[in-house]
């Protein structure tokens, strides 16, 4: 059996596993007796850096996926290009995606007080939270962990940011030695895919038109394969981008909006 999960564009990728079964335009996510191609858009040649704490579909015994970030990844929502969907929803995966512009860490534990506590059957997670940083990583790391531990035992996919600014090198830090704390937790190296060239827009944080094909096909190398076939975009609940700065965010495609259905503290 053969799923393809194709973005537009042919260009070139390498991925990080050691793996020589890689065709000019095409990866293979390995793992399985069947293969699945995941494709960059045009121009982009990257090889993709190691899975730190290892693929997160082998992981797992169901398909449904909570991901979990700020503008960064509500900018890949069904709202906007719905980037992320069309690389994970072949693969297998049940995508909801909770993220909302110039959100904290705080965030990730607000979105799992309603979305974990009321709901059963999330199977694995991916979280992205730390472009918005207060400059204090013990806070940081403390709400991380609390992310890890309501999340836990699931797998879960922790995702480095972009270095943008010094300080963001103290977000990674927190990352990594969270991550290192639970056999649950892999890390997706974003921080390195970031410096590639014209995957970020001019501001030097959120992503470019084509960046936001190159961070979901980082993603679903991170995720691999599902366990079943049924994939689907779920609905989403938080959904609020209005805290975006001007210009930041995609043109949304019905072009308004939603605020979500939980009062922002």
């Amino acid at each position: 059996m053969v799923v393809a999960a194709t973005l537009a564009g042919c260009g070139s990728l390498n991925i990080g596993s050691g793996d020589s079964d890689v065709l000019s335009g095409v990866g293979r996510i390995p793992g399985y007796d069947f293969g699945t191609a995941i494709t960059l858009p045009e121009g982009f040649e990257i090889a993709l850096p190691e899975v730190t704490g290892g693929l997160i579909g082998p992981k797992v015994s169901g398909n449904r996926l909570l991901m979990i970030g700020d503008s960064i990844m509500a900018s890949t929502s069904s709202r906007y290009g719905n980037e992320m969907c069309d690389a994970l929803v072949p693969l297998g995966w049940q995508v909801a995606i909770e993220a909302e512009a110039s959100r904290f860490a705080e965030f990730g534990v607000r979105v799992l007080g309603q979305r974990l506590n009321a709901e059963a059957g999330w199977d694995a997670a991916v979280v992205f939270l730390g472009t918005n940083y207060e400059g204090n990583k013990d806070s940081y790391a403390k709400q991380m962990r609390k992310i890890v531990a309501k999340l836990a035992p699931r797998p879960v996919l922790l995702v480095t940011t972009s270095l943008f600014r010094n300080t963001q090198r103290e977000v990674n830090a927190a990352i990594n030695v969270v991550a290192g704390e639970s056999d649950n937790v892999s890390v997706l190296d974003w921080e390195t895919i970031s410096k590639e060239k014209s995957v970020l827009n001019k501001d030097g944080v959120h992503l470019s038109p084509k960046g936001r094909s190159v961070f979901a096909v980082a993603v679903a190398r991170a995720l691999d394969i599902a366990p079943f076939r049924e994939g689907a975009c779920l609905e989403s609940k938080f959904r609020d981008d209005s805290a975006a700065a001007k210009d930041v965010m995609p043109e949304p495609v019905d072009s308004v909006v939603e605020p979500s259905t939980e009062t922002t503290p």
